[in-house]
């Protein structure tokens, strides 16, 4: 069972999953929100491309909305993503730059924890993902 604690008065819960990179000992550390209304995580575009994903051949292109509009983005599939204390393997993940001065890279969505039944206490401030 993965456990976080998080402050139930912020105004985001605020994550700092592991992504793997192509080789097993690559992976890097990204700050996202929890976000139960994104069906997909994101992660910026550099940092699929320094863990020696290839962007040039994406799985799939998708139009995202943002508050700028509608920006297309490429979904790539990552060895794995480790956040909350578990590991979810070969995980689509969208490629997509936050404005500058955002306080997070990406967000950690539905396909993530999808994987798990989740638990949200804010009572408690406390998440728990329990395994099928």
């Amino acid at each position: 069972m993965g456990y976080i604690s998080f402050n139930p008065t912020d105004g985001l819960i605020v994550l700092r999953p592991t992504v793997g990179g192509i080789n097993a000992e690559n992976f890097r550390n990204v700050i996202v929100a929890l976000d139960t209304g994104a069906s997909n995580t994101s992660i910026p575009t550099k940092v699929a491309s320094d863990l020696g994903y290839d962007l040039s051949n994406p799985k799939q292109v998708v139009l995202l909305t943002t508050g700028s509009g509608i920006v297309p983005a490429k979904i790539i599939t990552v060895r794995k993503s480790t956040a909350i204390g578990e590991t979810v393997k070969n995980i689509d993940v969208v490629c997509h730059d936050l404005p500058f001065g955002s306080t997070i890279d990406g967000v950690l969505g539905l396909n993530f924890l999808s994987n798990f039944d989740l638990n949200i206490s804010f009572s408690r401030g406390t998440i728990e993902l329990h395994p099928y």
